[in-house]
């Protein structure tokens, strides 16, 4: 195993876990959790981040109820209930991470 330090000076987590057994919470991949990782990811990519800002899918964050769930790590900046809507508000304090 080898250990080293990200290369990522914030990493973004979006769940895009489905629920399939669980009708009446879905998980966030079923409430556009998969959507928004798209969207971030373009919005990234846009604003020349690619490199130091990554956006990846994540498993279940464990607060299906709430989601669609974001995280940044690691500043440990917990989104809940995101919508599209949210993006530009999520990216805001991203530019703030990067100075």
């Amino acid at each position: 195993m080898k250990q080293q330090v990200t290369p990522y000076i914030c990493h973004i987590f979006v769940c895009a876990n489905v629920r399939k057994n669980s009708p009446e919470n879905p998980g966030c991949g079923a409430k556009g959790g998969d959507i928004l990782k798209d969207k971030l990811k373009e919005a990234v990519n846009a604003r020349g981040w690619r490199g130091i800002v990554r956006v990846s899918n994540a498993g279940c964050l464990g607060l299906c109820a709430q989601g669609p769930n974001v995280l940044i790590h690691p500043q440990k900046i917990w989104f809940s209930d995101v919508t599209e809507a949210d993006i530009a508000g999520i990216l805001k304090i991203v530019e703030q991470l990067l100075g």
